[in-house]
């Protein structure tokens, strides 16, 4: 398991089974969005040793997403996708699943609102 944590961003990554786990709590913004596209990339060559990498990242901790940090999450998918694989969000209702939501951005992934409904 790694922990990063950084001004009112904290990642944690771990591997469940044939998932690998994103966990953010905080905020994700431009200020610390390059450090999210750098957990998420890691987290994607820890799935490497599959036939299709799967990612599910946790945003359940989020207080706040602009839309650098979308476009980090849109950006990884599309990456994914071009290998096959799959990446799945955690957002309960709240800031984070209304701003996915008013920026159409909800239909590219499947969302759910637990983490173990997404493990499922």
């Amino acid at each position: 398991m790694n922990d990063v944590s950084a001004g009112v961003l904290a990642m944690t990554r771990r591997r469940h089974g044939e998932h690998v786990v994103v966990s953010l709590a905080g905020e994700v913004d431009v200020d610390n969005a390059r450090r999210v596209r750098a957990c998420l990339g890691e987290a994607v060559v820890e799935t490497a040793d599959g036939p299709r990498p799967r990612l599910v990242v946790d945003l359940s901790g989020l207080t706040f997403i602009d839309s650098t940090g979308l476009g980090v999450l849109v950006r990884q998918l599309a990456a994914l996708r071009e290998r096959d694989g799959s990446m799945a969000l955690v957002a309960p209702d709240g800031q984070v699943l209304r701003r996915l939501r008013r920026t159409n951005l909800a239909p590219l992934f499947p969302i759910y609102d637990t983490l173990s409904q997404a493990l499922a």
